[in-house]
């Protein structure tokens, strides 16, 4: 058995840490637009374990996941189009 977690890394493999939003798996297959993936969710910090049924998606959009699952180890790039002054 293995621990299901996600540890978000930089592109040069530091670990980091950011805010991930972690709730109960949605179905989306076949959905129009972009929907929700998650529901009842929680905001924590990585690394972050995530339970049986969960799924963790990115809390901000500072930080673009060069890997298509945030599970396990994720790797994070800076986000060109981010601007914090818009969003808070």
């Amino acid at each position: 058995m293995q621990p299901r977690m996600l540890v978000a890394f930089d592109t040069e493999l530091r670990p980091m840490q950011v805010s991930v939003r972690v709730g109960q798996a949605v179905d989306v297959v076949g959905q129009a637009g972009k929907p929700k993936t998650i529901t009842g969710f929680q905001t924590h910090t990585t690394p972050v374990l995530l339970a049986h049924g969960e799924r963790a998606e990115l809390a901000t959009e500072e930080y673009l996941s060069l890997t298509p699952f945030l599970e396990g180890f994720a790797i994070l790039k800076k986000n060109p189009d981010y601007d914090a002054e818009e969003t808070g």
